[in-house]
């Protein structure tokens, strides 16, 4: 990749959107302070930030995925630096096979949002491009950091940046919206926050320093968190209650971004309050990390506790999604009802994470790479039908397949993708599930598959209310179909839902080995867990 690439592609990936905005910034108060002009117009900044996010996508696409080994079991690509040793804090990041799709789909979304919206965002445009590109370094941040307080770090700018754009273009219900959004979330992230801190301490009594690195690496201090059980046993607690306690510290803050009923009631109002390009940023960007921080924190750190409490997250999220359904069926906004279709969506994900098998393990990551591209190009269809009718109600749409043949087109196939038709890239995610959940409890099963074809067949009367029911509706009759720049965002979009759905071994054969490498660590860490305790409560 070059010398100054090699050795430091995470790191490249990670912060060039965010070194890019800062540069911006940097230049534009330059540029104000000795010229006195209104800075660099927000038309360069919009189309900079096109730059070097298709940049990072290419690089992700070029380096992380072409050099990524699916045979090797482990990390690849890892980055070590001492950072705050003091506290436990380094620069730790590293890839392995659950997080390369999620990388590679958060990478090629952000610049086709930014396409897909061009000419949408007007007002504050400058700070939109300013909240997008930090949003993408904070979330890559998120997936690839592999010490638990740069984690925390990186999702918490994550959560800020979310807030800003959701209040900053909805107005006075928009601000209501992100102070919704943050007291939930916020609340969650403080709880992970305490929980982060009580790891530390136990990390400190147990290896002798503090170190919130995961995993060791030749660069470390000492062991990692998942290289040997932290004994958690307290006055006054026993250890099974002090990793429960943890397990659910860690936990609300997954949940509340998932989110999971009943922290689901910022979504919607966010959705429908902001930007076309931010809601598909929400869905796509944020929302996925619910699900990812639950794999990659909760289940190896603390497994003897997801392990207890499995069959109540599984009961919740499954009343989650058929609730989610409910709801989505009685609304006539369709941001809303995309939005709890979403929300369905992942509740089906978290049951197949507690399902704790390898297939549903497998069947939650692509279940959530197919989310993030069918959410995407889902919201960025109903922009660019609010750009014609100025108006979302399921009520103004008919018989869109005559004056817009392209947009139906493509609008089904989507569709199609996200209920789990064959040959698209729900069915995979969806029949991995499935699978990992048909070997717990009947009736999670049978409400799963209850809620699976409630979500399809809601997407398809929705689908064929829009574009194929009859043109009842007088203003739809001279509605412009997509542009080119709109057909090339949602191909874009729909091509890798192809490929997932026809040919999935290559994602497949990357993010097994990892799913492999997370049980072995769940296993090994229930044994020891369970034999350091033993130790623990025999000394005086």
């Amino acid at each position: 990749m070059g010398p100054y690439i090699d050795g430091h592609l995470l790191s490249w990936l990670i912060f060039m959107p965010g070194l890019t905005v800062l540069s911006l910034l940097i230049f534009n108060g330059a540029i104000r302070t000795f010229f006195g002009s209104g800075g660099i117009p927000g038309e360069v900044w919009r189309a900079l930030a096109l730059s070097s996010t298709s940049l990072t996508s290419a690089l992700a696409w070029a380096g992380a995925w072409s050099d990524f080994d699916p045979e090797h079991i482990g990390l690849q690509f890892i980055e070590h630096r001492q950072w705050m040793p003091e506290v436990g804090l380094h620069y730790f990041v590293a890839l392995d096979g659950i997080a390369l799709p999620l990388v590679l789909g958060v990478t090629t979304i952000v610049p086709l949002v930014l396409l897909a919206c061009w000419n949408q965002v007007q007002h504050s445009l400058r700070s939109f491009v300013f909240y997008v590109l930090l949003l993408e370094t904070a979330v890559l941040g998120v997936l690839m950091a592999w010490n638990v307080l740069l984690f925390h770090i990186f999702w918490q700018l994550a959560l800020v940046l979310v807030f800003f754009l959701i209040g900053s273009w909805g107005g006075g219900r928009g601000v209501r919206a992100a102070t919704r959004f943050l007291l939930m979330t916020g609340f969650g992230s403080f709880c992970m926050g305490l929980a982060i801190l009580v790891v530390a301490q136990l990390n400190l009594n147990a290896a002798g320093f503090p170190n919130l690195d995961l995993i060791a690496t030749s660069g470390g201090l000492g062991p990692g968190l998942l290289d040997h059980p932290v004994v958690t046993m307290k006055a006054g607690f026993s250890s099974a209650q002090v990793e429960m306690g943890l397990f659910v510290g860690f936990g609300l803050a997954f949940a509340s971004v998932l989110p999971m009923v009943p922290l689901h009631l910022w979504l919607p109002g966010a959705e429908q309050h902001t930007t076309g390009g931010g809601r598909a940023l929400i869905t796509a960007l944020l929302l996925p990390l619910g699900p990812y921080g639950l794999i990659r924190l909760c289940l190896p750190l603390f497994p003897s506790a997801a392990a207890a409490a499995a069959p109540y997250v599984m009961g919740l999220a499954l009343v989650g999604l058929l609730y989610a359904i409910l709801l989505a069926a009685l609304q006539s906004d369709l941001v809303r009802r995309f939005a709890f279709i979403s929300i369905a969506q992942l509740s089906l994900v978290v049951i197949g994470v507690f399902s704790l098998t390898g297939q549903g393990f497998v069947g939650a990551v692509v279940a959530i790479l197919n989310h993030c591209l069918t959410a995407t190009a889902l919201f960025l269809v109903l922009s660019f039908l609010y750009d014609r009718r100025e108006v979302l109600s399921i009520q103004a749409f008919s018989g869109l397949a005559r004056p817009m043949p392209v947009l139906a087109t493509l609008f089904s196939i989507i569709v199609g993708a996200s209920l789990g038709l064959p040959l698209l890239s729900g069915f995979v995610g969806e029949i991995l599930l499935l699978a990992g959940i048909s070997q717990g409890s009947p009736v999670v099963l049978m409400g799963s598959v209850v809620g699976v074809v409630g979500v399809a067949i809601l997407l398809y009367v929705t689908c064929q209310r829009m574009i194929f029911g009859p043109l009842r509706v007088p203003e739809n009759r001279g509605l412009i179909d997509l542009d080119l720049r709109e057909r090339c965002v949602l191909i874009a979009l729909i091509i890798p839902m192809l490929w997932i759905g026809i040919h999935p071994n290559p994602v497949l054969r990357r993010v097994e080995p990892s799913v492999l490498e997370l049980m072995r660590f769940v296993d090994v860490r229930q044994v020891e867990a369970q034999s350091a305790n033993r130790s623990v409560g025999d000394l005086p």
